[in-house]
C-alpha cells in the first residue's frame, strides 16, 4: 500500500512538472509572437488540468492573436466560470464577443472582390536592389555575366504575380561618370550598374521600378535618363524624378504608381501635401494606386517606426507613418516603403496595406549583411481588389548570402522580425504573421 501511494505521488509530481513546463512554454511563445505554438502548449495544460485558470486566460490570448475571437470567447468564458472575480475577464470577454460579432458581419475576401467586379490584382514587391557596381569608389566587381544567377530561388515569387515591383538602388548606365562623390571622399558610395543587367530583372518579371532614392541619381541627370531609357526598352514602367509616374494595365485594371524620397529630384517625403497631391492626381487616372517611398533613418538601430521625422546622415527622411497614412487618405491603395536597409513593421490602414520597409533585397558585394538585420528581407505578396481593398497578403522570407544576393530563407527569420515589429509599433493595426508568412489583420 505504501509503495502504491509513493508511486502515485511520484506520478502526480511528474504531471505537475509537465503541466508547469507546458504553461511556461505557452506563455513564452505568446511573448515571442508565436500564437499557434502557444495554443498547442496551453491546450495540453487545460487538457491535463481543466481548472487551470492561468492557462485558460493565456489560451484566450493565443486565440485573440490569431483573430480567432470565438476561441477567445470560449476560453475566457471558462475563466469566468472558474474564477468569477478575475480582475480582467469581464472587460476582455466583452471585447472578444464584440469582435466575434464584427468578424461574422465582415465580408470575406471573395465578397470584397465580387463587389469590385470580381477582379483581383496580385502584387509582389521587393526592397532595395543594387545588382553590382563598376564605379571606382565601389569597385568590388560585378555579378558574373548579366546577373543571371543573382535571384536564384526567389525570382518565381515575383514572376508569378500580376504586377512585380522593386526599388532600383542606383542607375543602369554605361559610359557615364559617377558624379556623386568628390575626388577625396572616403565615406561616399556611388553606384553604377551596366545596362545589360536589366535582363536580370526582366527575367524576374519586374513590371514597376522605383527610381526615387538616394542612389538613382549617382551618375547625374544623364545617368537617370539612360536608366529610364533602358527600362522603357525593357517594358518596365518606372516612377522617380518630378513628372515621372507609372501607369500600366492588367486584367483590364489600371495600376498607377508615384514615388517619393528625400532628395531634390523627386516628390519629397518631407512635403506630405506634395505627395498626397500626386497620389490624388494618379487616383483620378488609375483604379489601383501604389505609393513607393524611400524614407526613414538607416540601419539596425532604426528598425522601429517612431511616428516622427527621422534623420539620416544629417538629412530629414520624413515622418513615414504620417506620410503613408496621408497617402492612403488621398487615394493610395498599396504603400511600399524602403530605405532603412532593414525590415520594419507592416500595418493595414483603411483596408490598405502599408509596408514601412522591405529591407535589402539585393546589394551585390556592397550591402552589409551582418548582424542579422541587414541580411534579412522579404518578398511581399498582396492581392488587391479593383476597388483598392486588400483581400489577401503574405510575406516570403529572404536571406542575403555573403555576397548580398537574395535566397529563400528556410529558417524564416524575417517572419519573426515583421511579427514582432508590427505588434510593437502598431498594436491596433499591425499585421499578424502566421508561421507560413500569411498575413491577417482586423
Amino acid at each position: 500500500m505504501m509503495m502504491s501511494l509513493l508511486l502515485l505521488a511520484v506520478a502526480l509530481a511528474g504531471d505537475a512538472v509537465a503541466i508547469a513546463g507546458d504553461f511556461e512554454e505557452g506563455v513564452d511563445a505568446l511573448k515571442e509572437g508565436r500564437p499557434t505554438e502557444a495554443q498547442a502548449a496551453l491546450e495540453r495544460v487545460v487538457g491535463a488540468e481543466p481548472s487551470h485558470v492561468g492557462a485558460w486566460w493565456e489560451l484566450g490570448w493565443a486565440h485573440w492573436n490569431q483573430d480567432d475571437f470565438s476561441g477567445a470567447v470560449q476560453a475566457w468564458q471558462k475563466v469566468a466560470s472558474i474564477q468569477p472575480d478575475h480582475p480582467e475577464v469581464a472587460e476582455w470577454l466583452s471585447a472578444a464577443t464584440a469582435r466575434q460579432a464584427l468578424a461574422a458581419r465582415a465580408p470575406s475576401s471573395a465578397e470584397v472582390a465580387e463587389e469590385a467586379g470580381g477582379t483581383v490584382i496580385t502584387f509582389a514587391a521587393a526592397g532595395d536592389t543594387m545588382m553590382g557596381t563598376d564605379t571606382r569608389k565601389g569597385a568590388r566587381g560585378l555579378a558574373p555575366g548579366s546577373g543571371e544567377e543573382l535571384f536564384l530561388g526567389v525570382s518565381p515569387w515575383l514572376r508569378d504575380a500580376d504586377v512585380a515591383f522593386l526599388n532600383l538602388e542606383g542607375p543602369l548606365a554605361d559610359g557615364i561618370p559617377a558624379t556623386k562623390c568628390g575626388p577625396n571622399s572616403t565615406a561616399c558610395y556611388a553606384f553604377r550598374t551596366p545596362r545589360r543587367y536589366v535582363r536580370a530583372i526582366v527575367d524576374m518579371g519586374i513590371d514597376l521600378a522605383s527610381l526615387a532614392n538616394n542612389h538613382a541619381n549617382d551618375c547625374g541627370p544623364k545617368g537617370m535618363e539612360q536608366t529610364m531609357a533602358v527600362l522603357d526598352e525593357a517594358g518596365i514602367a518606372h516612377a522617380g524624378r518630378y513628372g515621372d509616374t507609372a501607369l500600366i494595365e492588367r486584367k483590364g485594371v489600371k495600376i498607377g504608381m508615384v514615388a517619393a524620397h528625400s532628395g531634390s529630384c523627386c516628390l519629397n517625403v518631407n512635403r506630405i501635401d506634395e505627395v498626397t497631391a500626386a497620389v490624388a492626381e494618379m487616383d483620378a487616372q488609375a483604379d489601383i494606386v501604389v505609393l513607393s517611398f524611400h524614407g526613414g533613418a538607416e540601419g539596425a538601430k532604426y528598425r522601429h517606426v517612431p511616428g516622427k521625422v527621422e534623420i539620416a546622415w544629417g538629412e530629414r527622411r520624413g515622418d513615414v507613418k504620417q506620410l503613408a497614412r496621408a497617402a492612403v487618405d488621398a487615394g493610395a491603395d498599396l504603400v511600399l516603403g524602403h530605405g532603412p536597409h532593414v525590415l520594419r513593421a507592416m500595418e493595414v490602414y483603411r483596408e490598405r496595406l502599408i509596408v514601412y520597409s522591405m529591407g535589402n533585397f539585393c546589394g551585390y558585394n556592397q550591402f552589409g549583411t551582418q548582424g542579422g538585420y541587414g541580411g534579412t528581407s522579404v518578398v511581399v505578396e498582396a492581392s488587391v481588389a479593383a476597388n483598392g481593398v486588400l483581400t489577401k497578403a503574405r510575406i516570403r522570407p529572404v536571406a542575403l548570402d555573403n555576397m548580398a544576393q537574395p535566397r529563400p530563407d528556410p529558417e524564416g527569420r524575417a517572419l519573426k522580425q515583421v511579427r514582432e515589429l508590427s505588434s510593437s509599433d502598431f498594436p491596433d493595426t499591425g499585421v499578424k504573421v502566421a508561421e507560413d508568412g500569411t498575413l491577417t489583420w482586423h
